[in-house]
């Protein structure tokens, strides 16, 4: 089924049925950033509760360190800068943690844990594989415009996730008007994941590992959230050149208003820092070699000093000798592959890492739409929804 989520207030859970069932829910909200912030919050309370209670690095890394003296200092000085920097965002965090009735400092250090781990050089989060394809068949010219994303994580994340549709609207005017839709860690703001806009601004995230981290600078989460606002390309570079991060991540991201003959797939990758970015496109070409790029968890043209990270290299040698993806069936090929016996691209939190792969998106600009996957896509009946992406910009 084909979903547009625009002016509905509910909360749904959805659904595809095999010999198991995959559901994932999803609210639709609408308010100030505390109103929302808090609405998701008291609508997953459970959710998010047992999510906290179950979640070994908050319990074992994030909180013990937030006890020590480095580690409150460090966290002190990233709320600071948030408070300073995007108060709302903080607003939208108390909204949270009011809502599922958890203390603010708990909910907060979900938002810091890549700064921390870095910090700590340990325990770095298991993370994504992306694939973007702008591509014409020569033989039939059909264009494929796909921007892919397996989104790996903790299995205990998959477990207690929900997205959310948020209408975000400020009533004293100071901060501008917000629609997006995104898959939603739990008790984490969105943002870190996959999303798009209202004005048709796409989005996923990867981690990368830079080993420097500057606290005086806006975390992680809370400048992917600020992200999701960004109405143009030129927003996001905006943004980058204004703000930057404590830490770094890949954003891969597409303006699925561009029109589909001028249309560019862009990746950025940030590190530590106020304009510490490098970027790569993949514009449209009819040889599927250069119509294609990969994205996993290490720098790939930003030369910065970071960690090793071993499913990385064995991710990126595996799809290397798979076939080039030329449509929707050679990225299932790809991001559904099982064959390396120790870190696979699809994971299923059995493996040395870890790690598994919670959902998959396929956002596929040519059909306009976002189909989420809850299994293997190479294997899979369906996606457990198809979400419509916008076709303009209704801000602008």
């Amino acid at each position: 089924m084909i979903v547009s989520i625009m002016n509905i207030l509910i909360i749904l859970t959805l659904c595809v049925w095999q010999a198991w069932s995959l559901s994932i829910p999803l609210i639709i909200t609408k308010g100030t950033h505390y109103e929302v912030g808090h609405d998701v919050g008291a609508s997953f309370k459970d959710r998010i509760q047992n999510f906290c209670n179950e979640f070994s690095i908050l319990n074992d890394v994030l909180i013990p360190y937030y006890h020590m003296r480095k580690g409150r200092k460090a966290y002190d000085d990233l709320l600071n800068v948030a408070n300073a920097t995007f108060p709302q965002i903080v607003d939208e965090i108390q909204g949270l943690a009011d809502g599922a009735e958890l203390p603010f400092y708990k909910v907060f250090l979900l938002h810091i844990k890549s700064e921390i781990q870095l910090l700590l050089r340990k325990q770095f989060d298991p993370e994504c594989t992306d694939i973007a394809l702008n591509y014409v068949d020569q033989k039939t010219q059909r264009q494929w415009t796909i921007q892919a994303h397996n989104e790996d994580t903790d299995p205990i994340i998959g477990k207690y996730a929900y997205i959310t549709d948020a209408y975000i609207i400020d009533p004293t005017g100071k901060y501008p008007t917000e629609r997006f839709t995104a898959y939603t860690y739990p008790g984490s703001v969105p943002g870190n994941a996959f999303a798009f806009n209202a004005d048709g601004m796409l989005f996923t995230m990867n981690a990368v590992f830079p080993k420097k981290v500057e606290t005086d600078n806006i975390a992680r989460y809370i400048a992917n959230r600020m992200l999701l606002g960004c109405r143009s390309v030129s927003d996001v570079f905006s943004f980058l050149d204004k703000y930057g991060s404590a830490s770094g991540f890949s954003l891969n991201f597409v303006d699925a208003t561009t029109p589909l003959a001028d249309q560019m797939l862009y990746n950025v990758e940030v590190g530590p820092g106020m304009k510490q970015y490098s970027n790569a496109t993949v514009p449209l070409a009819n040889n599927k070699a250069d119509g294609h790029c990969y994205h996993f968890n290490m720098y790939k043209h930003f030369n910065i000093s970071q960690f090793n990270d071993t499913s990385t290299q064995h991710r990126s040698a595996r799809a290397a000798k798979l076939a080039v993806p030329a449509d929707l069936t050679g990225i299932y090929n790809i991001l559904g592959d099982t064959a390396d016996p120790d870190y696979p691209i699809f994971r299923n939190g059995k493996k040395k890492d870890g790690a598994a792969t919670v959902s998959t998106a396929i956002f596929d600009l040519v059909n306009g739409t976002l189909s989420i996957y809850l299994d293997n896509p190479k294997m899979s009946q369906g996606p457990v929804i198809v979400l419509q992406l916008p076709k303009k910009k209704i801000w602008n």
